[in-house]
């Protein structure tokens, strides 16, 4: 065992070494292959997740203050994060890892228990590669990493109590699937699997593991309902959480092109004009976000099976079998497929795989049997297939490149630029405020400007149903009209056809500044009367600071 864990111990730094590519130009060291260049720029969800916990350590008030359609909990960590690491890129890069190794401790642990060492140590390895994988944005900081860290710790104390015949885990277990649903809602779906496998055991035991497991469940969920209803934001969040999140789900169509569901999932997401990524066709939009390990995602499903149905397996495992399923059925629920959302089932397929494999070897040393042999080298496969490509396309890229090569982001490099110069002209205003109709959330981060208007990243719900009825949509454009009449920001981006009611209030008070070219009435508008100060800047940096 103290073997096991000094690879455990080894894996986790090797980790924290390897996710560090990401901004090694930043922290000024050469510890990588590749460091050049300027670090990866912050895509529009971290961006826009940093400006919400900056603004919540300033005052403001979640679902009161600030919108969105995702539950309280990653908020609440980023804020945390924030507080802690500070408002800069680095530190959004670094939020991530403590959680990522928290992961990859739970799914070392599991495998150690299911089938020994050398599983355990696999899994491990297995599980730092795949959740750092930039195709699917693994390397950065998307609530993915929250929702796995509570969800196999969940899998964890379930296996724990289920060995120790002991009620607290099951109570802890209940807890951390609220957690995980407090991040996002469909990280709900495990409790489902977990009480039908508690009940299906039909003992007094099963029934009261069942009641402390939903129990924990309610508690923490009451919890965050209770922060948030004396926080004076109960109502709003129910709107957004509840109301807004649901029509996000059922009103919202694919976009133009899309393939259909089922084969959505294995293809992702097509570019506007229906064309899919390789190896399904030819694009630029987006790339196949299982690229860089499709290996591994290859030998998964021979590796579910043996978990589930092997002549060896276990209760314990079979459990650990469906709470796989349940991380395959969450990347489809929402009906969305962004790459970043595969990185729920990562962890389970680092766990089926070291756990094949630690079978297979342990069969080979007492019997040889091809099945083991075929099985074993399925993996090592596998394994070596995905670390390569993860050498190429990850640890061999400059980290700027990253983002250009593997998540559509080209638009991350120019925000953060126009973001700064934003920093540098802002000082021409005397109240610098931002309103962005669009998804460029990055101006905000890089420009430090504040929001006009608490509805602050344009979903496709409201992008969609801006210029036609709906009951939750309407009220929220004649919000912003009455925000940006208000406080009339000097600064606003346009980056989706404006609605008429916005495009009216532009022709009225703002002109195209020439810092975007973007044609048409997309790109940023500068409030007329600061216009020339804004345009004619020729300080050197921001006067303010």
């Amino acid at each position: 065992m103290r073997k096991s864990i000094w690879i455990l111990l080894g894996v986790l730094a090797c980790t924290v070494w390897y996710r560090a590519h990401t901004f090694g130009p930043t922290v000024g060291v050469r510890l990588w292959p590749v460091v050049s260049g300027p670090s990866e720029p912050l895509d529009c969800d971290e961006a826009i997740y940093a400006h919400m916990g900056r603004r919540i350590l300033a005052g403001d008030v979640l679902y009161r203050d600030l919108t969105e359609n995702k539950p309280p909990l990653g908020y609440w960590i980023y804020a945390a994060g924030v507080a802690s690491f500070g408002y800069t890129e680095t530190a959004i890069r670094l939020l991530p890892i403590p959680f990522v190794l928290a992961t990859i401790v739970c799914v070392w642990w599991l495998g150690v228990r299911f089938a020994g060492a050398f599983a355990g140590g696999l899994a491990a390895f297995l599980a730092a590669v795949l959740t750092t994988d930039p195709f699917l944005f693994g390397n950065g900081s998307n609530m993915e990493h929250f929702m796995n860290t509570f969800s196999i710790a969940s899998l964890a104390l379930m296996v724990f109590g289920w060995d120790r015949g002991k009620t607290w885990p099951f109570l802890a277990a209940g807890a951390m699937v609220a957690a995980a649903t407090l991040v996002k809602q469909v990280a709900v779906v495990p409790l489902a699997v977990y009480g039908v496998a508690l009940l299906a055991r039909r003992s007094r035991e099963g029934l009261r593991a069942a009641v402390a497991l939903g129990l924990g469940f309610a508690a923490a969920l009451l919890a965050a309902v209770l922060v948030l209803w004396l926080r004076g934001a109960g109502w709003d969040a129910y709107v957004d959480v509840i109301q807004f999140g649901r029509a996000m789900a059922t009103d919202v169509a694919p976009e133009p092109g899309a393939p259909p569901g089922w084969m959505r999932w294995l293809t992702g997401n097509a570019d506007p004009k229906g064309m899919l990524p390789w190896p399904f066709g030819d694009t630029n939009y987006l790339v196949w976000w299982a690229g860089g390990s499709w290996p591994a995602w290859l030998a998964l499903a021979p590796c579910l099976a043996h978990l589930a149905f092997a002549p060896t397996t276990t209760p314990a495992r079979r459990l650990a079998a469906g709470w796989i399923v349940t991380s395959l059925a969450e990347v489809a629920l929402p009906g969305m497929y962004w790459p970043h959302y595969y990185l729920l089932a990562a962890p389970g397929a680092a766990l089926a795989l070291g756990v094949t494999a630690g079978d297979c070897l342990t069969g080979l040393r007492t019997r040889f049997r091809v099945a083991d042999l075929g099985g074993l080298l399925v993996v090592v496969a596998a394994t070596l297939g995905t670390v390569g490509l993860q050498v190429r396309d990850y640890l061999l890229c400059p980290p700027r490149e990253l983002t250009v090569r593997y998540k559509g982001g080209g638009q991350w490099v120019v925000l953060r630029d126009l973001g700064r110069e934003l920093d540098r002209r802002r000082g021409v205003f005397d109240d610098p405020r931002l309103f962005v109709w669009g998804w460029q959330s990055p101006l905000f981060f890089y420009g430090e400007l504040d929001h006009a208007s608490r509805h602050l990243f344009v979903d496709n719900l409201l992008r969609d149903y801006a210029d036609r009825p709906h009951p939750l949509i309407s009220p929220r454009v004649a919000e912003i009209m009455d925000d940006l009449r208000t406080k009339r920001p000097p600064l606003i981006f346009v980056g989706y056809p404006p609605f008429p009611a916005l495009r009216d209030f532009l022709m009225e008070g703002y002109l195209p500044s020439k810092l975007v070219a973007a044609g048409g009435d997309l790109g940023l508008w500068v409030a007329k009367d600061r216009y020339a100060a804004f345009e004619n800047f020729d300080g050197i940096g921001n006067p303010n600071k």
